[in-house]
């Protein structure tokens, strides 16, 4: 594959880049815990662990909302591809 063909990729992929939940789920996890435990009786829990255990539906629809809410253009992997994409175009800048 020549450079222009990998430009013209990359741009394809930032086009319609979604993030992926499970590279978030951790965050969620947090954003979830930062209230404290859930007390019942003298046990303790984790609020992501409930949600996640007792009704796993709603907590993969709040993970999906979690990451709705994010700037793509703060995602690693989005990163990756315009560094990628924004050497290749120096690159083929350079050899012309």
């Amino acid at each position: 594959m020549n450079k222009q063909e990998r430009i013209a990729e990359i741009e394809e992929e930032l086009k319609y880049f979604e993030i992926d939940p499970e590279d978030y789920e951790e965050q969620y996890r947090e954003s979830l815990n930062e209230f404290g435990e859930v007390q019942i009786g003298n046990m303790s829990f984790e609020p992501a662990r409930v949600v996640e255990e007792l009704d796993p539906i709603a907590y993969r629809c709040g993970l999906n909302d979690y990451v709705d809410g994010l700037d793509v253009e703060d995602d690693p992997k989005y990163q990756e591809l315009v560094e990628e994409l924004e050497g290749l175009k120096s690159d083929l800048e350079n050899t012309e």
